[in-house]
């Protein structure tokens, strides 16, 4: 707290203390306070602020949920379609993987990656 307090001011620092700190509301309030000079008339001004950020936060922490669920389900999907075509293969079904991936139906967009994964996997 004291090297805060000491340090120079900076816009991205002020920013960051309202928005994106993860320090407590009256932790806020004493680095606003004491090193910005900014008093609050009334609580509800620093209280809807912080509330503000968290929204952010939250938000952020949403969006990257999202995200990684898209993403583990490209690779779950990627991953039966190699197991399909490893096992069509197995049981001699067919002897090649063009062959294996046009009996699934496989789109031309994903064979790249199918073949990516079966190349690593053998």
């Amino acid at each position: 707290m004291e090297e805060i307090l000491s340090g120079e001011k900076s816009i991205m620092e002020y920013l960051e203390i309202l928005f994106l700190s993860q320090r407590s509301y009256e932790q806020r309030i004493e680095i606003l306070e004491k090193k910005y000079g900014i008093m609050f008339k009334e609580e509800s001004e620093m209280r809807k602020m912080c509330t503000f950020s968290d929204a952010i936060w939250e938000k952020g922490i949403n969006i990257g949920r999202e995200e990684g669920q898209k993403h583990g389900v490209k690779i779950g999907f990627n991953e039966g379609i190699r197991r399909s075509v490893m096992n069509l293969m197995k049981n001699h079904v067919t002897s090649n993987i063009e062959e294996a991936m046009d009996l699934l139906g496989v789109e031309t967009s994903l064979r790249p990656d199918i073949l990516k994964s079966i190349q690593i996997h053998e």
